[in-house]
């Protein structure tokens, strides 16, 4: 008995459903991130500033960059964002409590916290950053391109800012892109740590 040419259309619309299902079931799966601190042991630290409270303000991020996929440059004016490779948390929390923990790695005998700080809480140091660039092209560079400020006692006017211009190479592939965004962000904290203990030194040497 032979079957319907019905029966062999349903036949094979539950076969190509079944491999549509088998597809759905096979997705590749989502790879999470995290940026890592610099490494106590080689990083030169600064000699001391005297022992001075530093707040981390939250860092400013460009909009692109604030989200969970990894966003990558595909051209001059062209970016792609990683559907299956995400950040494990907010960036711009994840970038301020990086910074923060480089400080204090990088001025060990200063007292460095990110906001929000404890209410009350007198800053001698308040370090703002904002960042318009932190990106990189698959087997090509990563950027990193930041504005700061280290303002004086409850949040008075600069006593110094500057500006970072940084980049390296990125790698192949999301893991080593992210390894070179975490020592771009050492060496902007680097930056920051040399201007505070420049200007700490200048008032411990005032006349």
């Amino acid at each position: 008995m032979t079957a319907s040419p019905l029966r062999w259309l349903v036949i094979a619309a539950a076969v190509l459903a079944g491999l549509g299902l088998a597809g759905c079931l096979t997705s590749p799966s989502t790879r999470f991130y995290v940026l890592t601190p610099v490494s106590a042991d080689r990083v030169e630290p600064s000699p001391a500033s005297g022992g001075i409270a530093i707040g981390v303000r939250p860092v400013d991020l460009p909009e692109e960059l604030d989200r969970a996929q990894i966003l990558t440059r595909t051209g001059p004016n062209t970016v792609h964002l990683a559907e299956f490779d995400r950040w494990s948390a907010p960036l711009r929390d994840s970038v301020t409590q990086i910074l923060a923990g480089n400080l204090a790695t990088l001025l060990p005998r200063d007292q460095v916290v990110a906001w929000p700080w404890p209410p009350g809480t007198p800053m001698d140091r308040q370090v703002v950053v904002d960042i318009t660039r932190l990106d990189g092209e698959l087997n090509g560079r990563c950027v990193l391109q930041a504005r700061w400020r280290v303002l004086g006692h409850r949040g008075t006017p600069p006593v110094v800012h500057g500006r970072s211009s940084l980049s390296e190479p990125s790698g192949g592939d999301y893991t080593a892109l992210v390894a070179a965004q975490s020592r771009l962000l050492g060496a902007l904290s680097a930056d920051i740590a040399r201007a505070i203990h420049g200007t700490t030194r200048a008032e411990m040497t005032a006349p």
